[in-house]
């Protein structure tokens, strides 16, 4: 029997895009998956085809009480649950950024304990990393200085939530594993809020014909970004195979520019769009490139999506929910 089968793991945040690839991981694993999110209609809407074969807990990760109440009985607890943003939000509102993310990661972590779970599953970020950290960037630059200026708020609280689990480990002998995921894209992703991030943002602006598609900064800043599908997989591989307190990065080995991830967007579209750049607007980190040694050594992880297949996969995922909404707008109509 494998590690996952016939345990009982809550996924909190479970309903997002990230959460919702990982609630479909486990159950090909035979989980017993319980979700708790605030299950909006657009979140319920990611996991439509596998919803008889969750308990869903509607929960307000900003509540003690609620969090308790979807951790008990479980015997695994997996936090995604975050308030997530693209460069622009984040450097505006590091405050709420902080504030937030933070009370999340403490309200699950306390519940959880409160509970007696076993195993916990700290998901950060790559925002965690200076912005003069080494390239490719190890894990121990994660407490080294300050995050990146334009998304501190947000990197700040992501250290904060893999301190307290590493301090729990430590006092309470809960098993807690630490991921952090670099750039995630892929179908599901956040496309139409002003929160988006870099790749959905591109996607939706060439897919619906914007002309110029105007990107924030001068193009050179480059980053690894991970399919969607692949994070779970390795979201689970940690938690499974590397519960020590001890983060680990998951990325990819391709490293792209803005601009060539931009000018990749448009061609994989069809889109014949100009592309210019806005250098008043925040660019963020210079280079954002997590090394991937320690995740193969520790967990066996690698990435399996190559980035043209997985921008190919999420542009036609999103034509598609395009179709979709202009089908039911116009039955409304009619």
């Amino acid at each position: 029997m494998g590690f996952w089968e016939r345990k009982r793991v809550l996924v909190a945040g479970g309903a997002g895009f990230i959460g919702s690839h990982v609630v479909e991981e486990l159950l090909k694993r035979g989980s017993r998956v319980s979700v708790a999110d605030h299950m909006s209609a657009g979140r319920r809407a990611n996991l439509k085809a596998v919803r008889r074969e969750l308990r869903f807990i509607e929960t307000d990760f900003l509540s003690p009480a609620q969090c308790r109440k979807a951790c008990a009985g479980q015997e695994i607890v997996l936090n995604l649950a975050a308030k997530v943003a693209g460069v622009g939000f984040n450097s505006q509102h590091h405050g709420t950024m902080f504030r937030e993310n933070i009370l999340i990661a403490a309200h699950v972590m306390e519940a959880a304990r409160e509970a007696g779970v076993g195993r916990f599953l700290v998901v950060s970020s790559a925002c965690v990393y200076p912005h003069d950290c080494g390239v490719p960037t190890l894990e121990e630059d994660g407490a080294r200085d300050a995050p990146e200026p334009a998304s501190e708020g947000y990197g700040w609280a992501k250290r904060m939530a893999e301190f307290l689990g590493t301090a729990y480990q430590r006092e309470f002998g809960m098993k807690v594993a630490i991921a952090r995921p670099a750039n995630a894209y892929g179908p599901r992703d956040h496309f139409d809020t002003p929160a988006a991030h870099v790749v959905a943002s591109l996607i939706r602006r060439a897919v619906r014909g914007e002309d110029p598609v105007t990107v924030w900064g001068n193009g050179t800043p480059k980053r690894n970004f991970l399919f969607v599908e692949d994070i779970a997989r390795g979201l689970l591989d940690v938690a499974e195979r590397y519960p020590a307190a001890d983060p680990v990065n998951l990325g990819s080995d391709e490293e792209v520019s803005i601009r060539e991830l931009a000018e990749l967007i448009l061609e994989l579209s069809g889109s014949s769009s100009r592309l210019t750049f806005d250098r008043s607007k925040p660019a963020g980190q210079p280079r954002r490139y997590c090394s991937t040694e320690k995740a193969k050594k520790t967990v066996g992880f690698s990435a399996r999506i190559p980035l043209r297949e997985g921008l190919s996969r999420t542009i036609s995922w999103y034509r598609q929910t395009l179709v979709r909404s202009g089908r039911r707008e116009r039955r409304s109509g009619a």
